[in-house]
């Protein structure tokens, strides 16, 4: 066009600026900028300047943006959003928000834009005071009920971690459309409010609302995070039923195959996986994998990763960490070392703290307890106390409290506000009848404050959520659980299982620990699952802690003698008993 003498207008300059932009031609956007100044970029309509910013902004060359801005004799509002937004976009959410209180004393007023792009900075920054200064500008403004705007205010309490502001904006708003229900839903799901979640997807579907692809990735982690597979199945059913093509769509797929994990049924998971040839993408196979490494098989795992790999798929540090994870929970240590190896040496991958993590729980689990320690103080970058957990975890699964004293005060320096590890200690003590050091440990978590999360189990039955917690009898039900599993322990006492009374965690006689152990979450959940499910339905339950192995052995012996399957995920494993036996092999 040049080179024929037609000379370009503002709209010509605009549109390749546009161009340069989204092909991330820098040098060609460089040059265009230096043919403006030629032609006197100060002569030049507001709207090549702001496409020039725009450019910048892009690319990630924010400085150059900066200074073309600091630069303009005069600025409009999309100047002052293409600032805005240049900052956020490339992770300057303070200098955004910086810019933004530039604009307000400038006597610039905002538009439904500005806001969108300084709440995103708010959200970004984790910022929640400016993004409740950015809402009562908005109030000041008379736009609180602009659909836009609200949009945006919900999704920015919700990075902040405020539900109960998302829930207060949404509640107000006077219209929603789709992106309204999927920011409240998908708030609630990432703040690990899941019964909430569902609630609204449940108003939203009634109320006639169709969902998309965004709100079905929204609500399957919910889904999964409750184990609510009838649920899981009705919004699959969903998207079959509405045209959702899931080879289209893999992110949908892949969240699909998340929930059926999590939800325990591992074989519809694979299922599921299997169909979707060929378009498997590297957090599809890594999903499948983390998986089988969830359900306790690990040689699945390792099986799934070099398929993988033959298939031309790179592994990440991610899919690494699966892998590792897999064989830790199936007490495969020397195919450990290999993968932990095969990825510094063949993927050129530096190992994370979780992945130093998983090698720790590989080495403390398989009872390798003082070489995990070493391998600790050999790390080249400072442990967390996430590592050192792992190893405490081991010293309690193999009963080594004098490790396990030295290990906790490495713990307690690094997270001295953190109820758990004070707990596990507690217990490894418990176990071994050291009656003093619990009390004098249970004194010291009173003396801080601190609060231990009490034991809680659920189970799905008839589309209805049943939660039980240790000791408690406030369930209608209680009585008839209590003697069936009076019942089962009399059964196991005939067949010469005897209870683990070690894990009652208290001092007291043979009779109160007994009694203790059958008030246990998981214990009451299973019996009012056998008591309520139809003859051979499999049972699923979900507890927030980990399992004690006295409820293990129970559930074992419930398998074999009821003719059911009895899945029970705990809080990092799931354990599948069926027949008498576990597929943990003993490794969780």
């Amino acid at each position: 066009m040049l080179n024929a003498g037609i000379a370009a207008d503002s709209y010509t300059f605009s549109c390749i600026l546009k161009c340069f932009a989204a092909s991330g031609s820098v040098k060609n956007g460089e040059w265009l900028h230096g043919y403006l100044l030629k032609l006197d970029l100060a002569a030049c309509s507001c709207s090549v300047v702001n496409s020039l910013l725009s450019f910048y902004a892009k690319v990630g060359r924010v400085e150059s943006a900066r200074k073309l801005f600091d630069e303009l004799p005069q600025r409009d509002v999309v100047s002052w959003n293409s600032m805005i937004s240049g900052y956020v976009a490339n992770g300057g959410s303070e200098e955004g928000l910086e810019v933004f209180k530039e604009m307000t004393s400038s006597g610039t007023k905002p538009d439904i834009f500005t806001l969108s792009a300084v709440l995103h900075a708010c959200a970004s920054s984790g910022s929640l005071e400016s993004g409740k200064s950015v809402h009562n500008y908005i109030t000041g403004q008379g736009l609180e009920s602009n659909l836009f705007v609200c949009n945006a205010l919900m999704d920015m309490y919700a990075k902040c971690g405020s539900m109960e502001d998302a829930s207060l904006v949404f509640s107000q708003m006077p219209v929603k459309d789709i992106i309204s229900w999927n920011t409240i839903i998908g708030g609630y799901t990432k703040n690990d409010l899941p019964n909430e979640a569902v609630h609204h997807f449940a108003t939203m579907v009634s109320g006639k609302w169709e969902p998309d692809g965004r709100t079905i990735s929204c609500i399957l982690p919910a889904c999964a995070s409750l184990s609510a597979l009838n649920m899981g199945r009705q919004i699959h059913c969903h998207v079959l039923r509405n045209g959702h093509h899931l080879s289209d769509d893999r992110h949908i797929t892949n969240a699909l195959v998340d929930m059926y994990i999590k939800c325990g049924a591992l074989v519809l998971a694979r299922s599921l996986f299997d169909t979707m040839i060929p378009s498997k993408d590297l957090v599809s196979w890594t999903v499948m994998i983390a998986g089988y490494g969830m359900h306790g098989f690990g040689k699945e795992a390792i099986r799934a990763f070099e398929e993988m790999r033959r298939d031309g798929i790179k592994p990440d540090g991610v899919s690494f960490i699966s892998v590792l994870y897999a064989c830790s929970h199936s007490g495969l240590v020397n195919e450990g070392w290999r993968f932990f190896n095969i990825m510094q040496k063949e993927c050129k991958i530096e190992p994370s703290l979780e992945h130093y993590a998983c090698m720790v729980d590989l080495l403390s689990r398989s009872g390798k307890l003082q070489m995990a320690y070493e391998f600790i103080k050999g790390m080249p970058i400072k442990p967390d106390a996430t590592i050192w957990g792992a190893l405490l975890c081991g010293c309690r699964i193999h009963h080594d409290v004098k490790l396990a004293e030295r290990v906790a005060e490495h713990v307690f320096e690094l997270e001295p506000e953190n109820a758990r590890y004070y707990v596990l200690l507690a217990n490894i003590y418990a176990e071994a009848e050291k009656w003093e050091e619990v009390k004098e440990l249970r004194v010291k978590i009173g003396r801080r404050g601190l609060k231990k999360h009490p034991g809680c189990s659920w189970i799905e039955v008839k589309g209805k959520v049943h939660v039980f917690v240790a000791k408690d009898g406030s369930h209608p039900e209680v009585r008839k659980i209590e003697a069936l599993l009076r019942k089962v322990r009399e059964g196991m006492k005939k067949e010469g299982f005897s209870p683990k009374l070690r894990y009652a965690l208290m001092n007291g006689d043979d009779l109160e620990k007994e009694m203790a152990l059958c008030g246990h979450s998981e214990k009451l959940a299973m019996g009012f699952g056998i008591l309520n499910l139809p003859p051979g339905k499999t049972v699923r339950v979900m507890k927030n802690l980990r399992v004690c192995r006295d409820c293990h052995e129970m559930a074992k012996f419930m398998s074999k003698t009821t003719g059911r399957e009895i899945i029970l995920r705990d809080s990092n494993f799931f354990h599948h008993f069926k027949d008498g036996s576990c597929s943990c092999r003993g490794f969780w």
